[in-house]
């Protein structure tokens, strides 16, 4: 084959493909991921509510939302290549402030720990009522055909699980941080050990997607003698 038939190849059947922004996908993700735990919060039934709480219950809260917002921020843009670094130390600084303010916000109780049964509500909140944010992430995520897709996909683990254990601490307010880390904190642990494995069979590039376009390009353009 030779140039000017593999230009007449390439373009062939040409289709602009549409710029993928990781901003506004980001922006438009956590938008609707705040709304839906906030109403998830307000059907499920509580304990009782937050209006005595101090400093103590909010600052985990807190960091839980920095930790979400941060955390889905690097999931878009860790999707398409060449993107800043810096976007991935700090939802892993608020993380890790997430669980400083918990740990050191009361001893460690292990019968207590044991004792709170009732967690397995915040749990399927966590788990249960993240599926759908899980879903919706991948979906979008997959129009961009990510490089690093397990970093991608831990990334939007984390994002769900940080919102979805705010939903369940306001909804159903603790009163041993203790208790909080261990049933919490094990289920955003479970839910991002479930999603990074399975990123790059769900976050593999697709025909439309730019990641494909530029696979299907390499593929079809012969390689220079040396």
């Amino acid at each position: 084959m030779n140039t000017d038939d593999l230009i007449d190849r390439l373009a062939t059947d040409l289709r602009p493909v549409k710029p993928w922004r990781p901003g506004p996908k980001a922006a438009g993700w956590l938008t609707g991921a705040v709304l839906y735990v906030a109403v998830l919060a307000l059907v499920m039934p509580g304990r009782g509510g937050t209006g005595g709480a101090g400093l103590s219950f909010w600052l985990p809260q807190l960091a839980a939302l920095a930790t979400g917002v941060l955390a889905g921020v690097a999931a878009f843009a860790s999707a398409v290549p060449a993107y800043p670094k810096h976007v991935l130390v700090w939802p892993a600084v608020a993380a890790l402030l997430w669980l400083t303010t918990l740990a050191a916000g009361a001893p460690w109780e292990t019968r207590a720990i044991v004792a709170a049964q009732h967690e397995w509500r915040c749990v399927s909140f966590i788990l249960a009522g993240g599926a759908p944010l899980v879903a919706a992430s991948a979906a979008m995520l997959r129009g961009a055909a990510p490089l690093a897709p397990r970093v991608t996909a831990a990334f939007a683990a984390l994002a769900v699980g940080a919102l979805t254990n705010l939903g369940a601490c306001l909804s159903l307010p603790h009163a041993s941080h203790a208790v909080t880390l261990a049933w919490h904190g094990g289920a955003v642990l479970v839910l991002v050990a479930a999603c990074a494995p399975a990123a790059r069979f769900v976050l593999g590039p697709t025909r439309s997607s730019p990641g494909a376009a530029r696979a299907s390009t390499d593929r079809s353009t012969p390689s220079r003698p040396r």
